[in-house]
């Protein structure tokens, strides 16, 4: 490091991180302070215009008598290779003015290009007789614009970030944001970036070929073809990532079961004392007090001018059906208005109500019966009945395709100040088109996933799906979207906060799914690795910068070593106006448990199932069992890869690539992303007790717990697998185990359907019991849930 008070003098000035922070300052370059954590070092000097003439005049000068010592060399050795093409007898050739060796000043055949969008930036040469005077135009101004170092390797090699600030071009800089520098001694590159993932694609070759030109080519995507064994295990990692969520998900689904409607009696409705008109206003204040925020499948001012008439209520199809879907509920609110044990009366009372209202109705495409039809079919779902649901949701489908021309024009007109009444009703009902067509949709999509992670119905390894781009579509790093969340000019603060925090995690998973796109290797181990760490950079990025300070927390992200008491306060005091910033917290902490569960085995592995006798198998050896259903859908998986990647070696050659890549894996943990992935699911547990405790609102998920609660029982089976750093961790594994047991059980008391369990709460029972032998777990740190 050179001493930046050598450039200003005697008297050490501090730089301006080290200033703004009122932190000591070393006077170095970069300081020590600002080297650590990897901030942009810069000093403010203090010179007068006769000090910069000067060192400008200096400068200049020193750059000029730089080019007459270049451009001496340049010709001494033109006549160097002249000489020594005559020794060589080819004197012919090197005097023919065709031939002749071009100058290495001069650019007549314009071999050296100037600046290109993307490529290495070039200095042009410079005549050796230039003047000082006529310089200028040769010498480009560097703009003040402050460079961040974003990588290092160690003192040899260090890359910064900066911004284009320059208003020279404005154009490139719009399509060029910034530059990437890369410096090694006296060698400086620097390359323009148009995206984040431009950004890691070219600091990984950069770094790379710094760290490893002795071991492997400079850019391995330039030795294989793209549809090679190196180009797909980025899509077979996001692959079991989207696998791993849906069967998290499928699980959450078989916590409740529903019983046989055909036995349930609606009598109980008539003989309640309070009308059906009172109590269907009772359930629908309670839904928009609560479960309307979370969902935002209805406008409610819309929904209420149109359908809702507290003396003729029960004559609105939308009405009853939409009170149905609410009967189905795991809410406080539904159940303060309603028992329990009657929630299933009433569903099925207003279900029929509805559908008897539709009877006369089924043939008209107006946005009543869609409105109608969706609630239907949500209904239908969350009481298991799936193939009337997916009729009712064919007929919703059918309404929507004819509407949508109609209410996506209006979408696309702009507001203005003096748009009148009518206007605004029209915007409100076209609001309420677009998220009646998302929400049905997504209630799609988690009937998908229930079938999906169904056992029942698992593909064998005759008929492999392990390469169908169809099946599995919650993997929301390969899966894009569902929908633009609209906001309505009337819609209330909290409405809008809700719609928009929607929106957030949208990016959120978008740009997780470009950070893991980036990466590249040919080991399957390593590959998790990389795709841990940009996604890591991508969630942290968007949490501290992309989120508003409102919609996210002041704690540490991934740090469950807080102490409750001061946790919990925290959470109070920072979520009093809002629960948005804990469910923003959540919905990035299910992103990253799930991604780390991904590649971690389901259990221990066996001895007959070490990959290591995949060699054998191959071979056809007599000493493996071929007839073991585990390695007959390994084998299937790897013939399905071969065809998908038109694999062209022979089967030896396959069979090398294969145990080169995926081999190692099966036993490898990645500590780091397991840690994080703990801490992660630590905090989940305490932000869902947090939300469980609120009084005002039920935005508990039990698809989030079930993602905390398969993480961590999968970390306990595989204790045989994990190095010491994590075994530290398992009696607080197994203290939140016990904690996820008891919310599920507690939520079983806001079942609907009388308290029915479903097998997997069992199942979850059982696995508890497996993994905690002795009650006695010696964890007494302050963050376990029962400290």
């Amino acid at each position: 490091m050179v001493k930046a008070s050598t450039l200003r003098g005697s008297k050490k000035v501090p730089c301006e991180e080290c200033r703004d922070q009122k932190r000591k300052c070393n006077g170095e370059n970069p300081c020590e302070r600002c080297h650590k954590f990897n901030l942009c070092c810069v000093y403010t000097s203090t010179r007068s215009p006769r000090d910069e003439e000067y060192i400008e005049l200096a400068r200049r000068a020193a750059l000029v008598s730089q080019v007459e010592s270049l451009n001496n060399q340049i010709k001494d050795m033109e006549i160097l290779m002249k000489d020594m093409g005559k020794n060589n007898g080819i004197i012919d050739f090197v005097s023919s003015p065709v031939n002749s060796i071009p100058s290495l000043v001069d650019d007549s055949d314009k071999s050296v290009s100037s600046y290109e969008d993307n490529s290495v930036a070039c200095l042009a040469s410079i005549p050796s007789n230039t003047e000082i005077t006529n310089l200028d135009k040769f010498l480009t101004r560097k703009s003040n614009k402050r460079m961040k170092l974003i990588a290092s390797s160690g003192d040899a090699a260090h890359a910064y970030l900066s911004t284009n600030e320059s208003n020279e071009n404005e154009n490139e800089d719009k399509t060029m944001p910034w530059t990437l520098t890369f410096k090694k001694g006296n060698m400086c590159i620097d390359t323009n970036v148009k995206s984040h993932t431009d950004l890691l694609h070219n600091l990984y070759q950069m770094m790379g070929t710094v760290e490893l030109m002795p071991q492997v080519p400079a850019n391995i995507s330039l030795a294989v073809k793209q549809n090679s064994l190196i180009g797909i295990l980025n899509s077979l990692i996001r692959k079991k990532y989207g696998k791993t969520h849906c069967k998290n998900v499928a699980r959450s689904v078989r916590i409740f079961v529903t019983p046989d409607l055909s036995t349930v009696n609606t009598m109980v409705v008539a003989q309640s004392p309070d009308s059906i008109q009172v109590t269907t206003m009772k359930l629908l204040r309670a839904y928009l007090r609560c479960q309307h925020l979370q969902q935002l499948a209805i406008h409610v001012r819309t929904f209420i001018r149109l359908y809702v008439d507290e003396n003729t209520v029960d004559h609105s199809p939308a009405t009853m059906a939409l009170c149905a879907a609410i009967c189905t509920l795991r809410c406080k609110h539904v159940a303060d208005c309603l028992p329990s044990i009657s929630l299933v009366e009433y569903g099925k009372f207003y279900f029929e109500r509805a559908r008897d209202l539709l009877s006369d109705l089924f043939d008209q495409f107006d946005l009543e019966t869609l409105t109608s039809y969706t609630f239907m079919t949500i209904y239908k779902l969350t009481v298991s009945h799936t193939e009337e649901a997916l009729l009712y949701a064919d007929i919703a489908e059918r309404i929507a395709s004819v509407l949508s021309p109609h209410y996506s024009a209006i979408l696309k007109q702009e507001s203005t100040d003096n748009d009148d009444a009518s206007f605004l009703q029209a915007k409100g009902e076209a609001v309420h088109f677009s998220r009646l067509r998302n929400h049905l949709h997504r209630a799609q999509t988690f009937e998908q996933i229930s079938r999906a992670g169904n056992p029942a119905i698992t593909p064998t390894a005759k008929h492999s799906v392990f390469l169908n781009e169809k099946d599995l579509p919650f993997c929301t790093l390969i899966h894009m979207g569902e929908g633009k969340w609209e906001i309505a000019e009337d819609d209330s603060v909290q409405e809008k906060w809700f719609a928009e925090m929607n929106g957030y995690i949208l990016r959120l998973q978008r740009a997780e799914h470009e950070a893991s796109r980036a990466a590249q290797s040919c080991d399957l181990h390593h590959l998790v690795g990389l795709i841990g760490h940009q996604v890591e950079m991508a969630t942290r990025h968007w949490y501290y910068q992309v989120l508003p300070s409102e919609f996210r927390l002041s704690l540490p992200l991934y740090d469950s070593s807080i102490p409750c008491k001061e946790y919990y306060t925290t959470l109070e005091r920072e979520c009093s106006h809002s629960a948005i910033p804990v469910l923003t917290t959540l919905a990035l902490y299910e992103e990253w448990i799930v991604l780390s569960q991904s590649y971690l085995p389901k259990k221990m592995p066996s001895p007959n199932n070490d990959w290591r006798l995949l060699n054998e198998i191959w071979r056809g050896g007599p000493t493996v069992d071929t007839t073991d259903q585990k390695w007959i859908r390994r084998v299937a998986k790897l013939m399905d890869l071969r065809k998908a990647i038109e694999f062209e070696g022979t089967d030896q050659e396959y069979l090398l690539a294969v145990n080169s890549m995926l081999g190692p894996t099966e036993t490898a943990v990645d500590s780091k992303t397991i840690i994080l992935a703990l801490h992660s699911a630590f905090n989940t547990i305490r932000l869902i007790k947090f939300l469980r405790s609120r009084a005002a609102d039920c935005y508990f998920d039990i698809r989030i717990l079930i993602n905390a609660w398969q993480y961590l029982l999968t970390i306990s089976k595989l204790q045989g697998l994990m190095p010491a750093e994590i075994l530290a961790f398992i009696p607080r594994i197994h203290k939140n185990l016990t904690t996820c047991m008891s919310i599920v059980q507690e939520e079983l008391k806001l079942q609907p359907f009388q308290g029915k369990v479903g097998d997997y709460v069992d199942e979850m029972e059982r696995d508890l019991k497996s993994q905690i032998i002795n009650d006695d777990d010696d964890c007494d740190c302050v963050a376990c849930p029962n400290a």
